[in-house]
């Protein structure tokens, strides 16, 4: 078990704090929490000092230990630094260099990991000073657990809600699962995810609804099991997890050509949700509604099936792909492993919107090519990556 520390700063989303900290209590962690001035207008060091049994840090001056200094003795004392929820005014101290509370005191003289979650308004996260203070901290090094879409305290239903405690709770475990054994350190794993687009013209184009949750958490998982990791990516909405090259791409064959580059890979996990069919003509000009019709047809040619190239022209290469289907699931998704000459197939059925795509959570059943299959339970994506790379990790006796 780990010595961890949570740092909370002033945002509503401070009593999410109280519950982490609960939740990594109950699995064996020993936990200390420092409060900055703003948190405490939220919540009050009581409420940590009942859960946590330990004393809660507020102010860099005031030393209960005359034998050490605390801001940097809790440094020393930690495995793990998380920080959630942390607000836009402490990110961009942080950011900048700023150290004029005891948290950020902690920070600054910290060398171990941290973890930093997000929470505020939406239009306060899109504000350009704060994501180019956000891409300064992952440059340096912090881990930043991207902000969810939903209902927000101020009466918007859009992105700046902190991760979800089980979420947080998944990054935990998968970063000290990895701390003293990493059995992926020596292998290379890719992954695509996300969508593709397919342009019509300048201005249209087609696409699905994949949101590249599950690709973007696989890839926190094999990185936390010390796997290099390289994430294709269509476009999507999340920030790019750290320590995993990420390869921005639009169209089908754009991720085509990214995936042949890496065709070196030793594990390769296709969750992405690729286009089948493209326009066989692109219009130069955007395309005009006329009054001869009231119908547009527009001619589709295939698009190259990127997991059956990999699964018949791969060397070395574990092949996982994902078969996410509305009907007769499990007896498309067993055509797929065969057709596409994969080594596992990850199952899931798209009908069910709390489990579908842009969904926080799924459930899935992984189908071996051995004839083996393991059914995971509805679980978020972060914690249902975490058991899909465990799983594949065991089905396969991977070690470094």
């Amino acid at each position: 078990m780990a010595n961890i520390v949570i740092g909370v700063t002033g945002s509503i989303a401070a009593y999410k704090a109280v519950d982490l900290t609960s939740k990594l209590i109950q699995n064996g962690h020993e936990v200390k929490v420092v409060l900055t001035d703003n948190a405490g207008e939220f919540i009050t060091p009581l409420a940590f000092q009942a859960i946590g049994r330990n004393h809660v840090y507020t102010d860099t001056f005031k030393e209960e230990d005359p034998s050490v200094i605390s801001h940097i003795n809790i440094g020393e004392w930690a495995d793990l630094i998380i920080v959630a929820p942390i607000s836009a005014n402490t990110i961009s101290k942080l950011a900048c260099g700023i150290y004029d509370n005891m948290l950020l005191n902690v920070l600054a003289a910290n060398t171990k990991p941290v973890m930093l979650a997000p929470a505020m308004n939406v239009h306060m996260y899109e504000q350009p000073a704060i994501q180019r203070n956000i891409g300064q901290l992952l440059k340096e090094g912090y881990q930043v657990l991207d902000a969810e879409s939903g209902f927000l305290a101020c009466g918007y239903n859009a992105k700046g809600r902190m991760a979800n405690v089980p979420d947080i709770m998944g990054y935990v475990e998968d970063f000290l699962s990895s701390k003293d054994d990493k059995p992926l350190k020596r292998k290379k794993v890719l992954i695509t995810a996300g969508p593709t687009r397919e342009a019509l013209d300048p201005i249209r184009y087609v696409t699905n609804h994949s949101s590249g949750k599950m690709g973007y958490s696989l890839a926190n998982s094999f990185k936390g099991l010390g796997a290099e990791v390289v994430l294709v990516s269509g476009p999507v909405d999340l920030t790019p997890p750290n320590g995993v090259q990420t390869i921005d791409v639009t169209s089908t064959e754009d991720m085509f050509q990214s995936v042949k580059e890496h065709m070196d890979a030793d594990i390769g996990v296709f969750s992405a949700a690729v286009s089948d069919y493209t326009p066989v003509t692109y219009s130069e000009g955007k395309m005009k509604k006329t009054d001869d019709s009231d119908h547009l047809v527009v001619e589709m040619k295939k698009t190259t099936d990127i997991l059956k190239y990999v699964g018949h022209n791969s060397e070395n290469m574990t092949v996982i792909g994902f078969a996410a289907e509305t009907d007769d699931v499990k007896n498309y998704a067993l055509k797929k492993l065969k057709e596409k000459n994969a080594d596992g197939i990850i199952m899931n059925d798209v009908s069910n919107p709390e489990i579908g795509m842009n969904s926080d959570d799924n459930e899935v059943a992984i189908l071996y090519k051995d004839g083996t299959e393991t059914y995971l339970e509805k679980a978020s994506k972060v914690q249902l990556a975490s058991q899909i790379v465990q799983n594949l990790a065991d089905h396969y006796g991977w070690r470094s």
